[in-house]
């Protein structure tokens, strides 16, 4: 697969800076195996605030659409160890969308790997269209795309359940792959606490600045500001609408009716 695989990150508001060398180790990784390796961390500041995870599916999205094979994003917070495999030792025929589940005992968007087909391009698709949509109480996390994605995997046949070493934001003393520090046990050092509450905040000031529909205190961005964002970083970073071995490119269209044909 190689080149046709894409790892890439988003790393945005300040978490460019903190999470450094968390961003080194995720290139590290794909130089091991020979992926493309893409880090989104420009602009420094970005308009959606914390909703800017939004822009994983849609970047993801979009580099699909270029043709890459498969595409693995990892959270900014989450560090990639030497010790990790190359993900064709998880693949497994007929399942196009492998995640692991974090302590909550749900799947946890952290660490996303999908293989491009349409079922993987049809769920993107539904889940950035549900993202203004309420979700249950129990898929409910607070915040971003990530209560859309446990609660829109419920039942998909093409989704793969990976081991926690792949994404592992719970048990300290386990040989993982990835350990991801995001809110749960393993961030557990008080200033990267009190910085997480401090990009909280002010990416909350931020998006209060725009206008929304939804009367949420983490409001999902609309239709015009998720384009708009994800254009700005298509400008920056050309690897997610034009692989480098290819003159291929496209327009990026936040549309389910877009969705390509069957594969």
């Amino acid at each position: 697969m190689n080149k046709d695989t894409l790892v890439f990150s988003i790393a945005l508001n300040g978490y460019q800076w903190r999470y450094k060398k968390h961003l080194k180790s995720h290139q590290d990784y794909a130089q091991r195996y020979n992926y493309h390796y893409q880090a989104v961390t420009r602009p420094f500041v970005c308009a959606l605030g914390i909703e800017c995870c939004w822009l994983k599916l849609t970047l993801m999205q979009s580099a699909l659409q270029a043709g890459y094979k498969f595409v693995l994003f990892v959270d900014a917070d989450a560090y990639v160890q030497e010790s990790c495999p190359p993900i064709d030792e998880v693949l497994v025929q007929e399942k196009c969308l492998y995640m692991a589940k974090g302590y909550s005992n749900r799947f946890n968007s952290g660490v996303l790997l999908v293989r491009n087909c349409y079922d993987s391009r049809q769920w993107i698709n539904k889940v950035i269209n549900s993202r203004a949509k309420p979700v249950a109480d129990e898929n409910n996390v607070g915040w971003g795309e990530n209560s859309h994605i446990i609660e829109l995997s419920e039942g998909c046949h093409f989704i793969k359940e990976l081991s926690i070493q792949w994404n592992n934001t719970y048990q300290p003393t386990l040989k993982d792959f990835i350990r991801h520090q995001n809110s749960g046990p393993l961030r557990v050092n008080y200033w990267d606490n009190l910085f997480h509450k401090v990009i909280f905040y002010v990416s909350q000031r931020l998006v209060q600045l725009t206008p929304h529909t939804a009367p949420t205190k983490h409001a999902p961005p609309t239709d015009k500001q998720l384009n708009r964002e994800t254009a700005r970083m298509l400008q920056l970073y050309p690897a997610f609408y034009k692989r480098s071995n290819t003159t291929q490119a496209h327009k990026l269209v936040i549309d389910l009716n877009s969705t390509n044909r069957k594969t």
